[in-house]
């Protein structure tokens, strides 16, 4: 039975009781995937993207592990812990750091078709994040020292970019791409994608898209969700006006409603990015207690 037509014959409570197990669910099986992924794997033979991804997969678990335990409610009054709410501002900023961490996986392990393609768009990764630490004023000795490290590393990663260029035997225009791309200083993360000649398969342009973007690949719908998530996660007027009206008329737990449902469909589209990218996991997968299988694989499917 598809899970719309589950939903529909309950309540709120009963809808947001399901979402929050089923999610509950899928943490259980998103660890088993990795920790038995990773004792499996010979700490020799595990590759840097390997590495990479199981770091981001257990960053989600906790995301998630935090989401159900704020489904019971924060006290707002001191020595009071029989009055909560819900605290839907802080869900929604888990909720949209959630869906950003998502669409990183997504991008690095699932759209890239190639191993050599996955490498340039994680190094520029790599790259954008150690930006965060470039040019700072005011800053310790040691950290300084950091600095000159990693700026270090930013131009080893620039030069494998290159290499990796030269062996897809990339033409200029796209190697001029890539290397405005490089040369940036910002530290802000978008997507990248190898556009294709659909005949031939090869490689016409590189081009770059934002969270915004990625609603479909992880949500499976069109909808703004990520504006959703960003006017509730910043302290705009908006946001603070809706939490005004929050606790009126069951308005929390349809939002709550809503933040189950799209941490449901997050967290199972990491789990198939990272079974079905990642060497060796889809052996693991197939392992999952049927419960944890089933869950992921009709969420991710809805």
């Amino acid at each position: 039975m598809k899970k719309e037509k589950i939903l529909n014959g309950m309540n709120i409570h009963e809808q947001n009781g399901l979402l929050k197990s089923s999610l509950g669910t899928i943490c259980d099986g998103l660890f088993h995937l990795y920790y038995q992924w990773r004792t499996s794997i010979e700490s020799k033979n595990v590759s840097e993207p390997e590495a990479i991804a199981q770091c981001i997969i257990q960053i989600v678990v906790c995301k998630i592990r935090t989401l159900i335990s704020l489904c019971n409610g924060v006290s707002i009054m001191p020595d009071n812990n029989s009055i909560k709410v819900v605290d839907i501002p802080s869900m929604i900023s888990i909720l949209r750091s959630l869906y950003e961490m998502a669409f990183v996986f997504h991008n690095i392990y699932a759209e890239q078709e190639t191993e050599e393609e996955r490498y340039i768009v994680l190094y520029i990764w790599e790259i954008r994040g150690l930006n965060n630490r470039q040019n700072l004023s005011n800053v310790s000795l040691p950290f300084k020292r950091k600095e000159e490290d990693e700026k270090q590393q930013i131009e080893d990663l620039k030069r494998n970019i290159e290499r990796i260029a030269v062996s897809l035997n990339l033409s200029d225009e796209i190697k001029g791409q890539l290397s405005k791309v490089m040369a940036s200083n910002s530290v802000d993360i978008k997507g990248y994608r190898f556009k294709k000649d659909c005949e031939s398969n090869k490689i016409i342009a590189f081009e770059g898209y934002r969270y915004e973007a990625g609603s479909e690949a992880l949500l499976r719908t069109d909808a703004p969700t990520y504006r959703f998530l960003s006017i509730h996660g910043h302290p705009s007027y908006l946001g603070v006006l809706q939490f005004g009206q929050l606790f009126a008329n069951d308005t929390d737990k349809d939002f709550l409603r809503t933040i189950l449902t799209c941490a449901c469909k997050l967290s199972s589209t990491i789990v198939v990015d990272f079974y079905k990218n990642i060497r060796g996991a889809d052996i693991i997968f197939s392992q999952l207690p049927e419960t944890e299988k089933g869950i992921i694989t009709t969420l991710h499917n809805c």
